[in-house]
């Protein structure tokens, strides 16, 4: 009797131990999501994929699609799943090949793979000789979240340099840019891919500013102002051309030189916006026509003011911010000196890796596999930040531009403003903030070779 007891016993602690749990797990998620789901949310959610959804299924998926292999003894050989992680809107499955194939078989069976794990769309990659990544996008929260223009401050004092609204994450959360601890801005992006709602829509947040005269924007469009010349009676230096963009940017030196100097005879170590000492933001809109498709002289010479400015104004408030349409080495020879990258849509996979570091693209910033018809999506990646946030920037039309700049100019008194749509509705981590939010690798499979299925 008192041994049955003790086990009945037994029995009641382990199921109220499993209750109180499971309580206490749903109360975390109601009453705090963003910290359920990364220490907790995110880790359920891919043990769930994985051995649910992927695993499951992938023999008979695998055999069906014609990935499996058999040998002379007839004995059926089949990947293996070794590990999943998970995203918000990216499953990525590592999978050991088996001996003999290649990564040109799954990309032969992508889309029927896709289909029948119910994805958007899937991608290859190879991560080492016999191991490649199957990605799997499981939704794509853009297509019905919208992402209106965010509403002008109302003075220059309500500004917050330290987050410039532009935009929305992929959980439904305001995007900010921040110009006082990120410091530059990297922007690579193919032609059509949505710079100029990033570029514009950080000027819209700086306007109040900008009027007060307590931001100054130096902006060089060597294109022949395309994108920046209706704003050129807002801009306090602009420049169209490679050689009056060469002689902006000595001006551009030579005045936070001179700043430099004065502050630190002054004592001052870190100024602060106002109409003594501005923020000098400096646009260029497209580094590659001043560092490379350029004379030889023009290039020679800009490039070390370009680095003297990334390196040696940050207490005087020099900032940069560099657009892009092929970031490797020869285009941007300083991209290391951008705390803050984005990568939107670009033509190709090196690209990533080029503009947001190396071994990016693998932990999720798939930027090449962004559509066109989604201009504005990107990947951002922080300096001290491992994993990228994919987001989205609001357009900026023309008609906005207009106002913008009778606003900044004095022409007009009327506050920009705009009516905002009802918030959508969010996802059950929609409250997460960028630091909770990591890709998850886990549950390693071993790394043998596979056993007969």
């Amino acid at each position: 009797m008192l041994g049955s007891a003790v086990v009945w016993l037994g029995y009641l602690v382990v199921l109220s131990a499993a209750g109180v749990a499971v309580v206490a797990g749903a109360s975390w998620c109601l009453l705090d999501r963003p910290t359920f789901d990364r220490f907790a949310g995110r880790l359920l959610r891919a043990w769930w994929r994985r051995w649910v959804v992927y695993q499951r299924q992938w023999f008979d998926l695998a055999y069906r699609a014609g990935l499996v292999v058999t040998d002379h003894r007839g004995r059926a050989w089949a990947p293996k799943v070794l590990r999943v992680s998970s995203s918000w809107c990216w499953d990525h499955v590592r999978i050991r090949m088996v001996k003999t194939q290649e990564p040109g078989d799954f990309e032969a069976v992508l889309e029927r793979l896709a289909n029948a794990y119910r994805a958007r769309r899937a991608t290859v990659r190879t991560l080492k000789p016999g191991v490649i990544s199957l990605d799997f996008q499981i939704r794509e929260p853009f297509d019905e979240m919208p992402v209106p223009l965010p509403p002008l401050p109302e003075s220059p004092e309500s500004v917050d340099l330290g987050r410039l609204v532009i935009g929305r994450t992929e959980y439904g959360r305001d995007f900010a840019l921040d110009l006082l601890r990120g410091l530059h801005v990297l922007l690579a992006g193919a032609t059509g891919s949505g710079k100029g709602s990033w570029l514009w829509g950080l000027i819209r947040q700086l306007a109040p500013m900008v009027r007060a005269g307590s931001v100054r924007l130096w902006v060089i469009d060597p294109k022949g102002g395309m994108e920046f010349g209706a704003g050129r009676e807002m801009f306090h230096r602009f420049a169209d051309s490679d050689e009056t963009g060469l002689d902006l940017m000595r001006e551009y030196v030579e005045t936070l030189d001179t700043r430099k100097e004065d502050l630190g005879r002054q004592g001052v170590r870190t100024a602060t916006a106002s109409l003594a000492t501005p923020m000098d933001v400096l646009i260029v809109d497209e580094l590659a026509a001043m560092t490379q498709y350029c004379t030889r002289d023009i290039a020679r010479e800009f490039e070390p003011l370009l680095g003297k400015a990334l390196t040696q104004y940050r207490a005087v408030l020099g900032r940069v911010v560099g657009a892009v349409q092929e970031p490797h080495k020869d285009t941007v020879p300083m991209r290391g000196l951008f705390p803050t990258k984005i990568a939107l849509r670009l033509d190709e996979a090196s690209y990533v890796d080029m503009t947001l570091g190396e071994g990016v693209r693998d932990r999720g910033a798939l930027a090449d596999q962004i559509p066109e018809i989604m201009p504005g999506v990107g990947y951002v990646k922080h300096d001290g930040r491992r994993e990228p946030l994919r987001v989205r920037a609001a357009f900026t039309s023309d008609d906005d531009i207009a106002a913008l700049v009778a606003y900044c100019t004095g022409s007009t008194i009327t506050p920009l403003r705009r009516e905002q749509p009802p918030a959508p509705r969010r996802s059950a981590i929609a409250e997460a903030t960028e630091a909770d939010i990591e890709s998850i690798d886990f549950f390693d499979g071993d790394d043998e070779d596979h056993d007969a299925a």
